[in-house]
C-alpha cells in the first residue's frame, strides 16, 4: 500500500468520525432543548427564507442555550469568504454566514430555504481551514418540525444508485450541479459510516 493510499484511508476515516460525531452532537442537541422548550413540532420556526439562520431568535433559543462554543466565524464581511460553500466540483453553490465554531474544531452553520418548518444545518467538519466543499468536508443536514434531524435526502432517497444520480444533490464528481455532493452524507450514513471505494473522494 502506498503512502497517498495510507495518508487517503486516514483521511477518509478522519472525516467519518468528525461527521458522525458532530450530527450526534446535533442530535443531542435537539433533544435537550426539547426538554426545556417543547417537541420540535411545536417550535416557532422561522418565517423569513435564504438567510443564515444562527444569527435568528430561533437559534438563540432553541440551540445556542446548548452548544459548547468556542468561536464564531463568518459574522463580519471580512470573514465572508471563508464560507462560500462550493460544491464537490469546487463550484460555488451558496453563501453560509453566522458559524458556531465548537470545542473539536467543527463549526455549525444554519440555513433558512424554506419558511415555517424547515431549515438546512450544515456541518463543516475542519471550520474555515478547509477547502469547503460539500461531501468532501461540509455536510447538509435537514431538520424538520415534523421529521426532527437527518441527513439530507434521508426520507426520500432509498438506495446508493438513487444518491450517486440525483439530479439535483449526487454524491459524484463531474455533474456541475449547484449542490452537487448534497448527498453524500446521507451515503455515508447508508454505508454504515464508513467511505466506500466508490465515494467520490
Amino acid at each position: 500500500m502506498t503512502l497517498p493510499t495510507i495518508t487517503q484511508k486516514v483521511d477518509k476515516q478522519v472525516t467519518v468520525t468528525k461527521l458522525k460525531k458532530s450530527y450526534s452532537t446535533l442530535q443531542q442537541i435537539i433533544r435537550m432543548s426539547e426538554k426545556d422548550n417543547g417537541e420540535v413540532v411545536e417550535w416557532d420556526f422561522p418565517t423569513e427564507t435564504n438567510y443564515a439562520a444562527n444569527e435568528s431568535e430561533f437559534f438563540k433559543k432553541y440551540f445556542e442555550p446548548y452548544f459548547k462554543v468556542v468561536g464564531k466565524t463568518g459574522f463580519y464581511a471580512a470573514e465572508r469568504v471563508q464560507y462560500k460553500i462550493n460544491n464537490i466540483d469546487g463550484e460555488q453553490a451558496i453563501e453560509v454566514l453566522y458559524w458556531h465554531v465548537l470545542p473539536d474544531g467543527t463549526a455549525i452553520g444554519m440555513f433558512n430555504n424554506t419558511a415555517g418548518g424547515y431549515i438546512w444545518i450544515f456541518i463543516d467538519i475542519n471550520a474555515n481551514k478547509g477547502v469547503n466543499r460539500l461531501g468532501k468536508d461540509i455536510f447538509m443536514t435537514e431538520f424538520y418540525r415534523s421529521k426532527h434531524l437527518g441527513m439530507w435526502g434521508w426520507d426520500i432517497l432509498r438506495n446508493r444508485d438513487e444518491i450517486l444520480n440525483d439530479s439535483n444533490y449526487p454524491c459524484k464528481k463531474g455533474s456541475h450541479k449547484k449542490y452537487a455532493g448534497g448527498l453524500c452524507g446521507r451515503l455515508i450514513e447508508m454505508d454504515g459510516w464508513e467511505i466506500k471505494d466508490d465515494y467520490p473522494w
